[in-house]
C-alpha cells in the first residue's frame, strides 16, 4: 500500500494534467492581475460601463439590449411578470436610459425613460444577502419610481435562488452566453481594445465562475489519478487561512452532549446534534427508521463561513418531499426560520437553512474569537430547537 508522503511525492513528479491545468487557467489575465477576480464592486463598475449606451465601447445599446433582453426571457420561465416584452424591447428605440452604480445601496438600476421601465440588479460573487435586504430594496424602487413597472435580478457565480421570488435568477453563466454571442456579432466593429477588455472578462467569467469541459476533464483525470493525495490535502490545508475548520470541529467536540462530529476537513464540517440520534438518524449518520438524513454543515470558503441545514435521504422521495414541506411551512419558518430558496427541491439533499455567519477578507481572515462568537450567536440557540424539530420529522407520514 502507498504511504501518505509517497502519494504525495507521486503528486508532484508524476502529473502532467497537473502542468496542463496550470497552463490553461495561468494566462494573463487583466482582472486577475489587479486582484479584482470576485471583487463584486468591480464587477459591478464593469458591467455598469459596458451595459451604458453612451459609454466608450462605442456598441451603444447592443451590450445592454442583448443582456435584458436574456434576464426578461429568464422571467417569464421563473414565472416573474416583465415590465416589457423581450420582443418589444428588442423593436424598442430606448431614450434616456442611465445605468447607475450604488444608488440608494442597489448594485446597479438600470433606467429607462422610453419605453418606461427599471431594472434593479443585486451583484453577489461571494458574500450573501443581509437580513431583509432585497425586501429593502423593492421598497426603495416603488417609493422612487411610483406606477413604474420594475424587474429585480439576483446575479450570482451559480444562479443561486434569491430569498425573495419577486427577484429573476441569473448566473454569470448566462451572462457569458449573452456577452459571447454579443461579441461575435459587434466583429470588428469593437475596437481592437475593447475587443481585449472584453475577452479577458469572459475568460476570467469562464474559468471562474463556469464549467469549462477540458478543464472539467483535466480535474477528473488528476482526481483519479492522485485521489489519495488531494483528499490528504483536502483534509490538512485550510483554505480560508484561518483554521476555521478546526476551531468549529472543537467546539463541537468540546460539548459531545449537544453535537457528534461526522466529518472534519479544513474546509467542511458535518456536524449532528445529539438530539436527532435515534430519532432522526444512526450514529454513522444515516436515516433511521421513520426519521430522515438531517444534519448541519459549515462551508470554509476564501471570504465566509456558511452555516446550512440540509435535508438528505429520507426513505422514500414522496415521504422526503413531505418532511421538506412540513420543515419549511409556516410553522416551520415561525419556530426554526427554515425555509428553502429553491422552489422545488433537488433529489439528493436540500437547503432549508442557509446562513454566512463570518465574512473576512483573503488578506485579513476571520480569527478564532470571530469565529467562537459567530458560532455562540448564530448556531448554538438551534441546540434548545434539535428535539422540536425531531419531532416535526418523526410526525410527518
Amino acid at each position: 500500500m502507498e504511504t501518505d508522503v509517497q502519494a504525495l511525492e507521486r503528486f508532484v513528479a508524476e502529473n502532467d494534467d497537473l502542468l496542463e491545468l496550470e497552463e490553461r487557467i495561468g494566462r494573463f489575465n487583466v482582472f486577475d492581475a489587479l486582484r479584482v477576480a470576485r471583487a463584486e464592486i468591480r464587477h459591478s463598475n464593469f458591467l455598469a460601463w459596458l451595459l451604458s449606451p453612451g459609454e466608450s465601447h462605442g456598441q451603444g445599446d447592443i451590450f445592454l439590449k442583448g443582456v435584458l433582453m436574456d434576464i426578461l426571457r429568464k422571467a417569464r420561465a421563473q414565472d416573474v411578470k416583465p415590465p416589457i416584452s423581450p420582443i418589444d424591447l428588442d423593436g424598442a428605440e430606448l431614450h434616456g436610459v442611465q445605468v447607475r452604480r450604488e444608488w440608494k445601496n442597489i448594485d446597479l438600476l438600470i433606467e429607462s425613460r422610453e419605453p418606461r421601465f427599471v431594472v434593479a440588479i443585486e451583484n453577489k460573487v461571494d458574500s450573501g444577502e443581509h437580513s431583509d435586504q432585497l425586501q429593502r430594496y423593492e421598497d426603495t424602487i416603488a417609493a422612487s419610481h411610483r406606477g413604474v413597472p420594475a424587474l429585480f435580478v439576483f446575479l450570482t457565480p451559480e444562479g443561486e435562488d434569491a430569498s425573495d421570488d419577486n427577484w429573476v435568477t441569473y448566473s454569470y453563466a448566462d451572462l457569458h452566453r449573452v456577452l459571447s454571442r454579443l461579441r461575435s456579432q459587434a466583429g470588428g466593429s469593437l475596437g481592437a481594445d475593447v475587443a481585449v477588455f472584453l475577452e479577458h472578462y469572459l475568460r476570467l467569467v469562464g474559468s471562474r465562475f463556469m464549467s469549462d469541459a477540458d478543464i472539467d476533464r483535466l480535474c477528473r483525470q488528476i482526481y483519479t489519478n492522485h485521489r489519495r493525495a488531494l483528499e490528504l490535502l483536502f483534509e490538512r490545508v485550510d483554505v480560508g487561512g484561518s483554521g476555521a475548520g478546526n476551531v468549529i470541529a472543537r467546539w463541537m467536540s468540546e460539548r459531545p452532549q449537544h453535537y457528534r462530529v461526522l466529518i472534519s476537513r479544513a474546509g467542511w464540517v458535518k456536524v449532528l446534534p445529539t438530539a436527532w440520534i435515534g430519532p432522526l438518524m444512526h450514529e454513522d449518520g444515516s436515516p433511521a427508521p421513520g426519521g430522515a438524513e438531517l444534519y448541519w454543515e459549515f462551508e470554509v470558503t476564501r471570504t465566509s463561513i456558511k452555516m446550512r441545514c440540509v435535508v438528505g435521504s429520507v426513505g422514500d422521495t414522496e415521504r422526503r418531499k413531505r418532511v421538506i414541506q412540513a420543515l419549511i411551512s409556516e410553522h416551520g419558518r415561525r419556530e426554526f426560520g427554515f425555509r428553502m430558496q429553491r422552489k422545488e427541491p433537488t433529489d439528493r439533499w436540500t437547503r432549508i437553512y442557509a446562513e454566512r455567519i463570518v465574512q473576512y477578507t483573503e488578506d485579513e481572515p476571520a480569527d478564532e474569537d470571530q469565529i467562537l462568537k459567530a458560532l455562540d450567536k448564530h448556531f448554538a440557540p438551534f441546540q434548545k430547537l434539535a428535539p422540536a424539530i425531531a419531532q416535526v420529522v418523526r410526525s410527518t407520514p
